[in-house]
């Protein structure tokens, strides 16, 4: 019985903690500031790792991407460049997931030539999925995704013209890998069901 009590004990710190770590996720601030690549020799993917982020750049058809990842997020910062290394657009995206905040669009000459806000009609807002997924014990992973394992993915999306949410992730509880869909606006529960787990 004591054996059964210090496992349970041992199970419940374990969640606790796995709960604690999405309390400390901050979400980047993408400015609409003009940018410009200043790396200029790139023929291959190149990577820099710096103290609280790690950057990846690869040369693309219509100039380059730029893709920032943050230790203490589970959102990077997508840029794309012109040839000439102007910046052509720029926002915040979740690692596993959907755009998140305001999108900015530039000409080839920099300036900027549109705005898109990705989160309305989103009430319940990015900040709200991440106290829902704390609340749920629901893990995030945070900084440069790592190969292979099950991930948290976190999608947008349109149904029957409402917009809601769509959760997949590993219950480390029930050991199941479960989808559910929350009301974009209010967060209620929607749908949840057992997925099948295709591992990569």
């Amino acid at each position: 019985m004591k054996k059964l009590i210090y496992i349970a004990i041992i199970l419940l710190g374990f969640y606790s903690c796995k709960a604690q770590e999405n309390k400390k996720i901050i979400i980047p601030e993408v400015t609409k500031n003009i940018e410009k690549l200043k790396i200029k020799n790139i023929e291959k993917k190149h990577t820099k790792s710096e103290e609280d982020k790690y950057i990846e750049i690869e040369k693309q058809s219509y100039g380059f991407i730029s893709r920032t990842y943050y230790i203490n997020s589970c959102f990077k910062v997508n840029r794309k460049f012109y040839q000439n290394f102007n910046i052509m657009s720029k926002g915040l995206l979740f690692n596993n997931g959907s755009k998140s905040g305001v999108w900015y669009e530039f000409n080839e000459k920099g300036k900027l030539i549109k705005e898109t806000n990705t989160d309305i009609g989103y009430d319940f807002g990015w900040d709200k999925i991440i106290q829902y997924c704390d609340n749920n014990s629901i893990i995030l992973e945070k900084g440069y995704p790592k190969q292979g394992g099950i991930k948290t993915e976190i999608y947008k999306n349109d149904d029957d013209g409402n917009k809601v949410w769509e959760i997949s992730y590993y219950d480390y509880k029930k050991e199941q890998y479960l989808g559910i869909t929350l009301d974009g606006k209010t967060g209620k529960l929607l749908k949840e069901q057992v997925l099948e787990f295709e591992g990569n």
